[in-house]
């Protein structure tokens, strides 16, 4: 036998966004002698105002104590008012209390540079021509433990 069983026709495609797949990946996902502490989470926050309304999200994933967003997002008319920092400064709240020690956000707008380093984030690395041939920078945030008392 070669490095694929060829006894069995197989194939691989991709699936829409299905909630029972994802279910079944993480539960063989888990029994992986590898996964101990490595699980993958996914995480939504929603940023709303006094009625409810939704005025933006962030989608982040918590694996072995990192968080790292993957998406956030504000609608179009309620952008520039600094509402993706308060997404950001709640990731950081759930993610600490979900046990991260390590915070990770990937960004093309240097623009962010300034505001994230003011709030504890550091560059980590910029990779040339990377996601739709531009250069996205990696910025990182060691999070503190929890105090036990609160």
């Amino acid at each position: 036998m070669g490095l694929v069983d060829s006894d069995r026709d197989l194939t691989v495609r991709e699936i829409g966004d299905d909630e029972e797949f994802g279910v079944w990946l993480s539960e063989i996902a888990h029994d992986y002698p590898s996964a101990a502490g490595s699980t993958l989470d996914d995480h939504h926050l929603v940023l709303t105002d006094a009625i409810g309304e939704w005025i933006g999200g962030l989608r982040y994933m918590l694996r072995g104590g990192v968080a790292l967003v993957l998406e956030i997002a504000i609608t179009p008319e309620e952008r520039g008012r600094g509402y993706a920092l308060r997404l950001i400064e709640g990731f950081e709240a759930a993610a600490r209390s979900n046990g991260a020690h390590l915070i990770e956000f990937w960004s093309d707008n240097l623009g962010l540079e300034p505001i994230l380093e003011a709030v504890g984030w550091t560059r980590l690395l910029s990779r040339p021509k990377y996601i739709a041939g531009r250069t996205w920078h990696l910025y990182e945030k060691r999070l503190a433990a929890p105090d036990p008392q609160s």
